[in-house]
């Protein structure tokens, strides 16, 4: 439960501004906001908030056929929609995983008179935690009065769900609950935690080291580490930055092309709806939310947002150091070896955004070694963590000119990242699913549909219709098995190059 909103919500009367920034006096206040959800669970939803009065005016609306006409409007918004939604019961969200049926392949076969075996499954309590999206949306009087805009409460209560929906599928990717608590893990950080804790093999993400995506090579690698023995699952959908989509309708072969009821005969240059692997077909979606060569957030965030940042500037680390040492799994070759800028900027803890950046000074890296950055937690000490970039091969200390390499959580006053050159500046990354309905391997967990809860008019003294827009849930991945992904993705035709040669 959000204490901010609580906070607000908490001596709030129908005509009052108490609690909210105002000068009126509140009576009657209620002491938390699940008896705020009780109270006006049985107010009846009006389509025109702007005829709401009094205690009327706090009535909870559900939103969740705008949330729907949203998702199927926008063509942008594709992982959330193809995901299937169950609706979670609690913000604290048990399930049990079974990991195996028990025994071992012919362990059952016995003699006639001989001791049977005991083979039982194996079980294991996971706990999802729902998370909460939510915004603050306002419409002046005047604009609601007046004829411009066409009904202004609605365009800005669509507004509110696309934005949402918009932050949601960015978090179905990269959402990292270690580095930002109010986020939920996306898929990303769900398959390298289960590699990192040994549940799944790193077979189950496929590096292409810098290079395009243009052949089925990596994409039967995955195939074969989640049909496989123990995984059993079925590939059934890949998600692609449009750049990544491009190369392979370039170049892959028409042999693996596949499309629906053989719509045109495959051929080189044409659109891949799908690739032919040995389970069946494999289904391609452009999604814009993957990181890709105009995502801004592939790039430090004072680049795209300075305002946003500079609002931020009690959080920055107070400095980085660069350090180099050799180390047998460093992918730095004689070829990528040169000077290098590092930066950083720390993740605020409420999610508000990103600090301004500090860097390194150039750094020389040999082949065969590691670069392990030091950066120095902020004096505030309240960020949780960060996210580095890298500079070009041999370029210039430009800060919009550096990418993003990690995200990682903040272990103290002082936190280390090695850069081996394994997860490379400017490449993207494509994961493929098992969306099997029966197998229920991966999923959207919803608590409660997407609801309004409009405030009383008049909130901070301005003449502005007020509601708050809320959906709460998570990612849930009940067999990591199943899924998996491509890494290190360099498009052909990509202008930001890590590596001078490359």
């Amino acid at each position: 439960m959000n204490p901010t909103v609580i906070a607000q919500l908490q001596g709030l009367a129908a005509g009052s501004l108490g609690g909210m920034g105002g000068h009126g006096s509140a009576s009657g206040s209620l002491s938390d906001f699940g008896d705020l959800f009780k109270a006006l669970d049985s107010a009846s939803a009006q389509s025109d908030v702007s005829q709401l009065t009094g205690g009327a005016a706090l009535g909870i609306q559900s939103l969740d056929r705008v949330m729907k006409s949203t998702v199927f409007d926008q063509k942008h918004i594709v992982f959330f929609k193809d995901l299937m939604s169950t609706n979670a019961t609690n913000i604290v969200d048990e399930y049990t995983r079974m990991n195996s049926v028990g025994g071992f392949p012919g362990g059952s076969f016995n003699a006639q008179m001989g001791t049977v075996r005991s083979a039982t499954g194996d079980y294991q309590r996971e706990v999802g935690m729902v998370k909460f999206i939510m915004q603050l949306r306002q419409v002046g009087f005047v604009t609601n009065i007046t004829n411009n805009i066409a009904d202004a409460m609605s365009v800005e209560e669509n507004n509110g769900a696309l934005s949402i929906l918009q932050d949601l599928e960015y978090a179905l990717f990269y959402g990292n609950s270690a580095a930002c608590p109010v986020q939920f893990d996306g898929i990303f950080k769900q398959i390298d935690d289960s590699i990192a804790s040994g549940y799944i093999s790193g077979e189950h993400v496929y590096d292409m080291q810098g290079a395009s995506l243009t052949d089925v090579e990596a994409f039967n690698a995955i195939n074969s580490a989640i049909i496989g023995y123990g995984s059993w699952g079925t590939p059934t959908d890949v998600y692609l930055p449009s750049s990544v989509q491009g190369d392979l309708n370039s170049g892959l072969d028409p042999s693996y092309r596949w499309n629906p009821d053989n719509q045109n005969q495959p051929m080189i240059g044409g659109h891949v709806p799908g690739i032919r692997l040995t389970h069946g077909v494999l289904k391609t979606h452009i999604d814009t939310f993957l990181h890709d060569a105009n995502m801004p957030m592939i790039k430090p965030f004072e680049a795209t947002y300075p305002a946003y940042a500079s609002a931020l500037s009690a959080i920055t680390p107070q400095g980085v150091a660069a350090a180099c040492a050799s180390d047998a799994s460093s992918r730095f070759t004689a070829g990528r070896a040169g000077n290098y800028y590092y930066a950083v900027e720390a993740i605020d803890a409420q999610g508000q955004g990103y600090s301004p950046v500090v860097k390194t000074t150039q750094t020389a890296i040999s082949a065969g070694q590691k670069c392990t950055l030091t950066i120095t937690a902020s004096s505030a000490g309240t960020e949780t963590g960060y996210r580095i970039f890298r500079s070009r091969q041999d370029a210039a200390n430009t800060t919009s000119d550096m990418r993003l390499v990690a995200v990682v959580p903040k272990a103290g006053s002082t936190t280390a990242y090695a850069d081996l050159d394994r997860d490379i500046p400017g490449t993207f990354s494509a994961p493929i699913v098992d969306l099997e309905r029966a197998s229920d391997a991966i999923g959207w967990r919803q608590f409660q549909p997407m609801i309004k809860i409009p405030l009383p008019f008049g909130i901070g003294l301005m003449p502005v219709y007020s509601w708050f827009q809320f959906l709460f849930g998570y990612l849930r991945i009940t067999n990591p098995k199943r899924h998996g992904y491509i890494k290190n993705i360099l498009p052909a035709n990509a202008a930001w190059r890590p590596h001078t040669d490359e």
